[in-house]
């Protein structure tokens, strides 16, 4: 948890200050307008949901990365445009050369906020731990991927015990014959 902690805030301040730098260095910008806080917000929100929790790279991700980028773009617009509405404390940042005015409309202080937000979230929604699979928990049946779990357990089972007589019939010894006990 810690560890996800820690790499939310990491993701999050990475991808923030990329933007706001664009936005202050690259563009010129030291004031971002309401339209383009929104933009930048939702540019940075998809940014972080294609990276943060399980990222577009991981194996079996994709589809689950890009759900989250558009919900990050979503999300990270609505967050910049709170933050340019209601961050309104008088920041200087000239000293720096990234701007002076209300915090919620420079960009290096916005959009660091919304990207951080959104990498936190998403950091500790991901429920996609590795756990350990021993070796007679899952079975892989070839060209058979649409398994239940009902169905994996059944085949856990059923490979145990196939394992079981296999064991049983080599160590076979022949059992003494049994005899009939009747009435007298």
């Amino acid at each position: 948890m810690f560890r996800r902690l820690c790499l939310g805030l990491f993701e999050g301040l990475l991808i923030g200050a990329a933007s706001g730098l664009a936005c202050s260095r690259g563009l010129g910008w030291a004031t971002l307008g309401a339209l383009f806080a929104v933009a930048f917000g939702a540019a940075a929100g998809f940014v972080v949901g294609l990276v943060a929790g399980r990222p577009i790279w991981a194996r079996d991700a994709k589809t689950e990365a890009l759900l989250k980028a558009g919900a990050g773009a979503l999300l990270g617009a609505g967050l910049a445009f709170a933050t340019q509405r209601w961050l309104a404390w008088p920041l200087d940042l000239s000293g720096f050369g990234l701007g002076a005015g209300p915090a919620g409309e420079l960009p290096m202080v916005a959009l660091p906020a919304v990207a951080t937000v959104l990498a936190l979230f998403f950091e500790l929604d991901d429920t996609s731990a590795p756990r350990a699979v021993s070796q007679h928990q899952k079975i892989r049946v070839p060209g058979n991927t649409a398994l239940g779990s009902a169905q994996e357990s059944d085949l856990d089972l059923a490979a145990e015990l196939r394992e079981l007589d296999a064991l049983d019939e080599a160590n076979d010894v022949p059992a003494a014959p049994t005899r009939k006990v009747g009435k007298r």
